[in-house]
This record gives structure tokens, sequence and C-alpha cells, in this order.
């Protein structure tokens, strides 16, 4: 039957985007709450300069 081809393409689409939504809530709680790069002390952009 046509409703039955119509549900499964229904249901892959349905799982391809709670796929896709999980992995950008891990991407995102990743990028939150992952290790951070050291910050530079306030006020030092690249080091002391030479006269």
């Amino acid at each position: 039957m046509t409703n039955d081809t119509l549900d499964r393409w229904i249901q892959r689409a349905t799982l391809a985007a709670m796929i896709a939504l999980a992995a950008a809530l891990v991407t995102v709680g990743a990028r939150l709450y992952g290790p951070r790069a050291a910050v530079p002390p306030a006020g030092v952009v690249d080091g002391p300069r030479a006269p």
C-alpha cells in the first residue's frame, strides 16, 4: 500500500532528524563544557614589545 511506503519514509526522516539533533546537542555540550585553551593575561596581546 502507499500508506506503508509513506510511513516508512516518515519514520526514516524522523530518525535522521533525531540523530542530527542529538549530534548537534553533543557538539554544543562539548564546546561549552570541554577543555578550554589557556587565556593570556589581560593587556598582553603578542607578548612584550621590543623597543
